[in-house]
C-alpha cells in the first residue's frame, strides 16, 4: 500500500515537471517567434489567399516606413503600438518578405519634416475635435498628426498610405485606412507598383527579354523609286537595333518579287503569314488565252515582330509611311515593341466628335462635348494612366491598353469599328456604352411672365445608330431595342425657377417625369466584379439589349449577364412617334396614363405600358471573337467611308478577349441631361458613374489578384500590444512557477478527497463489525 502511494506521488510530480517544461517552452517560443494557431472562424489572424499569392510571387522584399508623431494626441496614444503590432504580424506571416521600421517625428521637427515628406506624398492625418456626447457631438476644430506608411518595392516610385487610425470611436469605422485594413492597403499598393509602366532604356529592355526577338522585314524588290528611301531607312533601323543586343535580336530581310501575293512563307518555322501591302496598282494585261485580265502589282514594306516563335503570335507594322528616315523608323519600331511588352495598365477612352456648343476644338486635345468633364475627372481622380484614343488620327487602337472604353459606340465610323474589332480579337478588353435616347430639358421661360406658358413637355430624340454598328452587333448575337425604358423609382425630377413681373418672386415649377431608373440589388449580378457597388446608381435613358444565346454559343463565346432590370419596368409611348415628347407632369403611378397589362393594346391617352419581361441592360461576351468583315468576305473599310480594294485579312494574333456592352451612355454624358440643375446631374454622371469606371478598370488591370485582396476588406482583427523582453521573462516565470502550483493544488485536493473516502470506508467497516457482534449476542 505504501509503495503504491509512493509510486503514484513520484509519477505525479514527474508529469508535473514535464508539463511545466513543455508549456513554458511553447509559451516562450510563441512570444519569441510570434507564432500562433489561428482558430478564429473568419481566420482573422491569417493572411488572405490574395495576399499570400501576391507575396509568393514577389522577387524583392517590401520595405515599409511608418511615420508617426512622437507625441500623438491623447485620443491616439495607443496608435503606434497598434500599428506596430499589425506590421509585426504581417512581417512574420510574410516569411520575411515584408520589412518595416518606425520613424517618430518630434514636435520641434514637424514643420521641416512635413515639407520633406510632402514630396513623397506623406501628409498629416486630421481628427475632428468635438464637444458633447457621441450621439450629439459638435465639431470644434481639427487636430493634425502623422500616421502614414511609405511603401517601397523594386524600382517603382514609393506609394503613401495616409491617415491610418485605430478604432477609438464610431467615426473611426468609416475611415478608409485603419489598422485592420492595413493588409489590403499594403498589398494593393504593391500590386499597383508591380504594374509600374515606366519605360526603361531600349537596350536594357532588349536584354531583359526572356527569349530572343525575331524581326522579319518583307520588302518588294524592285521597289517603287519614291519608296526606296523609306525602305533603306527601315533596314538601317532594324540593323541598328540588332547591334544593340546581337544575342537577343535576330533580323532577316525577305525580298518579294513583283506581283507577290499577301500569303508568304515565314522564315523562322513552317508557317504561312498574311502580309499586308502598303501601296499598289492594277492594270489590264493579255493572258495566254489572249483575254484581258486585271493584274495587281502590290508593294510591301512590312516588319513582323515575333517575341516567341512557338506561340504563333506576331506583331506587325504594315506601313512606314510616316517614317521619313532611319531615326523615325527606329522610333516607330521601339515604340511598338514597348507597347507589346509593357504591363497593360492604361485606360483608353474613345469619345464622340466635337460639339460646336463647347467652343472651338483644340488641336491635339480630346473633343469637347458632354463626356469631357467625366474624362477629365477620371484622368485626375483615379490613379490610372488614362489616355484619349484618337482611332482616326492613329489609324489603329494601341495594344497596350488594359481596357478600351467607348462612349456612344453606336456612332463609330465603320473603319473605327473595324480597328476596334481587331483589337478585341487580339485579346483586348472593350467596354461599349450604347446610347438610345437624348433629352432636352431646357425649361427657359417665355418672354411673358405667365407661368402657364412654360413648356409642358420634354423633347426626346432617338440617338443615331449607324447601320454598320447594328449589323456588327447582330453578327455577335446582340440587338438593341427602340423603346425608352422607365421605372417608378427613377431619379432626377427636373424643375425651373421662374421670376415673375410682380415683385420679382421666384416660383418653383416641379415635374414628375423621371428618366433615371435606379439600380437595385435584385437588378445586378452581385457576385460579379463589374457590378460591385453599382446599386443605387441611376441609369438615365435606357434601352433594352437582347442577346441570342444560340448565336453566342455557335461563335464559341461565353455570355455573362451583368444588369437585368427586375419588376415594374415600362416602355414609354410618345403621343407622336415622329416628334416624341415626354409630358413634364407624366407619372408612372397614374392609371390614366399607364397600361399595367403587358398584353393589352394601349389606348390613345396611354403614355407607358408595363413590360412583360425583365429587360437586359448590360452583358459581357468572352472568348475568341470572329471578324465580321472576314466572315462576310468584305473589303477593308476606308477612313473616308468607301471600302478599300483589299479584302479584310484574318486576325494576326487571335487571343481571348472581353466585350462588355451597356445600353446607356447617359451616366457618362452631361449633354443628355441638359436643363437639370448641376447638383442633380453630378451625383448621377460623376460620383455614381465613376463606380462603373473604377470597377472595369480594376477588373481588367489587376484581375483576380485584386478580387482576392478585396475579399479581405472589412476584417477587423483583435489588436494586441507588443511583447517586450521583460514581459517575456515574466510570463516564462509565471509558466514555470504557476503550473506546478496548480498541479500541487490539484494533488492536494485529490489527497483530501482520498483521505475522506478512506475515513468513510473505515467508518463503514466499524459499523459492519458492530452489527455482526450484535447479531452474535442475540
Amino acid at each position: 500500500m505504501i509503495n503504491r502511494k509512493r509510486n503514484y506521488t513520484l509519477h505525479f510530480y514527474l508529469m508535473a515537471v514535464l508539463v511545466t517544461v513543455a508549456i513554458g517552452a511553447v509559451n516562450y517560443l510563441g512570444m519569441e517567434h510570434r507564432a500562433r494557431l489561428d482558430l478564429t472562424a473568419d481566420k482573422r489572424f491569417t493572411l488572405g489567399e490574395g495576399t499570400q499569392e501576391l507575396l509568393s510571387n514577389l522577387t524583392e522584399p517590401i520595405n515599409l516606413i511608418y511615420y508617426v508623431d512622437a507625441q500623438p494626441p491623447t485620443k491616439r496614444i495607443n496608435l503606434e503600438r497598434d500599428v506596430q503590432d499589425k506590421l509585426e504580424e504581417l512581417s512574420v506571416s510574410s516569411g520575411g518578405k515584408l520589412q518595416y521600421r518606425i520613424e517618430r517625428i518630434a514636435n520641434e521637427n514637424a514643420t521641416a519634416k512635413a515639407g520633406e515628406l510632402e514630396k513623397i506624398g506623406i501628409r498629416p492625418t486630421y481628427d475632428v475635435l468635438t464637444a458633447g456626447t457621441e450621439e450629439r457631438a459638435e465639431a470644434r476644430g481639427f487636430q493634425g498628426y502623422f500616421s502614414s506608411i511609405e511603401v517601397r518595392y523594386g524600382t517603382a516610385d514609393p506609394k503613401a498610405i495616409n491617415g491610418i487610425v485605430n478604432i477609438v470611436d464610431k467615426a473611426d469605422e468609416e475611415r478608409p485606412h485603419r489598422v485592420d485594413t492595413l493588409e489590403f492597403d499594403i498589398a494593393y499598393s504593391v500590386l499597383t507598383m508591380q504594374h509600374d509602366t515606366r519605360r526603361p532604356p531600349f537596350e536594357r529592355l532588349l536584354r531583359s527579354m526572356d527569349k530572343p526577338i525575331h524581326l522579319t522585314l518583307y520588302v518588294s524588290d524592285p521597289m517603287k523609286p519614291e519608296h526606296q528611301a523609306m525602305v533603306d531607312g527601315v533596314e538601317r533601323a532594324a540593323s541598328e537595333i540588332t547591334k544593340l543586343a546581337p544575342e537577343m535580336v535576330n533580323f532577316i530581310r525577305v525580298p518579294l518579287a513583283t506581283r507577290a501575293q499577301p500569303r508568304q512563307n515565314y522564315p523562322w518555322n513552317n508557317r504561312v503569314v498574311e502580309v499586308q501591302p502598303f501601296d499598289g496598282f492594277s492594270e489590264l494585261q493579255v493572258d495566254e488565252n489572249e483575254r484581258l485580265v486585271r493584274v495587281d502589282t502590290l508593294f510591301y514594306c512590312a516588319l513582323l515582330i515575333d517575341l516567341d516563335i512557338d506561340d504563333q503570335r506576331i506583331y506587325p507594322i504594315w506601313s512606314f509611311d510616316e517614317a521619313k528616315d532611319a531615326n523615325a523608323a527606329r522610333t516607330l519600331i521601339e515604340n511598338r515593341l514597348w507597347e507589346i511588352v509593357r504591363p497593360r495598365t492604361r485606360l483608353g477612352f474613345v469619345i464622340p466628335p466635337h460639339d460646336p456648343r463647347y467652343g472651338q476644338p483644340s488641336p491635339g486635345r480630346p473633343p469637347s462635348n458632354g463626356h469631357t468633364a467625366l474624362l477629365e475627372f477620371v484622368m485626375s481622380g483615379l490613379q490610372y494612366e488614362t489616355v484619349w484614343v484618337d482611332i482616326r488620327g492613329e489609324q489603329r487602337v494601341p495594344r497596350d491598353l488594359a481596357a478600351l472604353i467607348i462612349l456612344e459606340a453606336n456612332v463609330l465610323s465603320e473603319r473605327e469599328l473595324y480597328e476596334v474589332e481587331r483589337y478585341l480579337a487580339e485579346g483586348g478588353n472593350v467596354i461599349m456604352m450604347v446610347q438610345g435616347w437624348s433629352a432636352d430639358l431646357d425649361f427657359s421661360p417665355p418672354p411673358r411672365s405667365d407661368i402657364s406658358h412654360i413648356k409642358e413637355h420634354i423633347s426626346l430624340t432617338k440617338s443615331p445608330m449607324e447601320p454598320h454598328f447594328e449589323e456588327w452587333a447582330k453578327h455577335l448575337g446582340i440587338t438593341f431595342g427602340q423603346d425608352l425604358l422607365m421605372r417608378p423609382n427613377g431619379r432626377l425630377q427636373p424643375y425651373r425657377f421662374i421670376q415673375t413681373d410682380r415683385g420679382g418672386s421666384i416660383e418653383l415649377i416641379p415635374s414628375t417625369a423621371r428618366l433615371a431608373p435606379v439600380l437595385e440589388p435584385k437588378d445586378v449580378a452581385q457576385g460579379n466584379v463589374f457590378t460591385r457597388g453599382m446599386t443605387s446608381l441611376p441609369l438615365p435613358l435606357l434601352v433594352e439589349e437582347t442577346v441570342d444565346p444560340a448565336r453566342v454559343e455557335s461563335l464559341g463565346l461565353k455570355q455573362t449577364e451583368l444588369i437585368r432590370m427586375k419588376d415594374d419596368m415600362y416602355r414609354f409611348i410618345p403621343e407622336s412617334p415622329t416628334v416624341p415628347m415626354l409630358p413634364r407632369r407624366f407619372n408612372l403611378l397614374s392609371d390614366a396614363e399607364v397600361e399595367r397589362d403587358p398584353g393589352a393594346t394601349p389606348g390613345d391617352s396611354i403614355r407607358a405600358q408595363r413590360l412583360g419581361h425583365d429587360p437586359l441592360i448590360a452583358t459581357m461576351l468572352s472568348g475568341n471573337f470572329p471578324s465580321y468583315w472576314v466572315d462576310q468576305k468584305l473589303k477593308i473599310p476606308g477612313w473616308s467611308g468607301d471600302p478599300q480594294e483589299q479584302d479584310a485579312p484574318p486576325i494576326d494574333n487571335p487571343q481571348p478577349g472581353n466585350l462588355l456592352v451597356m445600353s446607356t451612355a447617359a451616366t457618362l454624358n452631361m449633354d443628355y441631361l441638359r436643363g437639370y440643375p448641376l447638383d442633380e446631374i453630378e451625383p448621377v454622371i460623376v460620383n455614381r458613374g465613376i463606380t462603373f469606371i473604377r470597377n472595369v478598370s480594376e477588373a481588367f488591370i489587376y484581375g483576380d489578384d485584386l478580387v482576392n485582396l478585396r475579399a479581405r476588406t472589412g476584417v477587423s482583427p483583435r489588436i494586441t500590444g507588443p511583447v517586450e523582453g521583460g514581459v517575456k521573462t515574466m510570463w516564462f516565470l509565471i509558466c514555470i512557477a504557476g503550473v506546478p502550483v496548480l498541479l500541487l493544488v490539484a494533488a492536494g485536493a485529490r489527497s483530501l478527497m482520498r483521505a475522506r473516502e478512506r475515513e468513510d470506508y473505515e467508518t463503514s467497516l466499524g459499523m459492519r463489525e458492530n452489527d455482526s457482534k450484535g447479531k452474535n449476542l442475540s
